[in-house]
């Protein structure tokens, strides 16, 4: 059994029990009535950009980024790397098809993907599966965030699945309490500990370690270098990831909500 490590648990204490509050909070931020899908799901499309820049960042780093991809990386190489281009590919993907999207949206009052799918093509089949698709594409997403928590509590000497289902109960009651006003509101607290994170990554660290160079020194060439059975793999992965982002996992809601929340900046058509 690990040591509780007490400086980073206590860390963790606070920066939960804020997040907590604000989850909860969130819900008088902006009030109105949550009963309505689209106040619940879009912020009544009330966000506006500054607030929708910490949504889109909150949510697109999340345990897959700071867990999954540097273990990936850890173990397989260059071919983890595909998680920069495919973040690279998504944006353009968003400037050509969320505007147009938002705009139809707005004018038809359309709140989820399937919404826009039956609107726009007239075929109740069609949107079920992409609802569907949606439901089901999430439950490894969920599985993975939740296997990321439970690496960041061991690591902490937190043993045990009962402060795992303590953690994702709180998070659901006050996502149920407050909708994306939730997550919203605490991407501000996120993004500023992603900023830090980042920092320490890139200057602490290696500072730490003698610079870049002997860190990749320390890794075998054949690990930074595809081999040509990975490149198949690797582009596939880049694509296919930025294509399915705003189809399936925790963070498709979030982000497409986060661009339909925005009232003003494009003429609804």
């Amino acid at each position: 059994m690990s040591a509780i490590d007490v400086p980073a648990l206590v860390v963790f204490g606070l920066l939960f029990t804020l997040v907590t509050a604000l989850g909860f909070v969130a819900s008088r931020w902006r009030k109105a009535d949550l009963d309505q899908l689209s106040e619940w799901g879009l912020g009544g499309r009330r966000f506006g950009t500054l607030v929708t820049w910490f949504l889109l960042g909150g949510d697109l780093y999340t345990a897959y980024t700071f867990v999954a991809v540097p273990a990936l990386v850890y173990g397989a190489g260059a071919l983890g790397f595909f998680a920069l281009p495919y973040t690279v590919i998504t944006y353009p993907f968003v400037f050509v098809v969320m505007p147009r999207m938002w705009s139809v949206s707005h004018k038809h009052g359309y709140i989820t993907a399937a919404d826009f799918v039956r609107g726009r093509f007239d075929s109740g089949a069609l949107a079920l599966a992409v609802a569907a698709t949606g439901i089901l594409a999430t439950m490894p997403y969920i599985a993975l965030q939740l296997v990321g928590m439970q690496v960041v509590l061991a690591a902490m000497g937190i043993q045990g699945d009962l402060p795992l289902i303590i953690a994702f109960v709180v998070l659901a009651a006050y996502t149920y309490q407050s909708g994306l006003r939730a997550p919203a509101l605490i991407a501000v607290v996120k993004d500023a500990i992603i900023y830090v994170t980042v920092i320490a990554a890139v200057v602490v660290i290696p500072a730490k370690l003698g610079g870049y160079g002997k860190i990749f020194a320390a890794v075998p060439p054949q690990k930074l270098v595809l081999a040509p059975p990975q490149m198949t793999a690797y582009a596939s992965l880049a694509l296919g990831s930025a294509l399915a982002l705003f189809l399936c996992g925790d963070d498709a809601s979030q982000i497409t909500g986060a661009n339909l929340s925005i009232d003003g900046g494009w003429t609804a058509e």
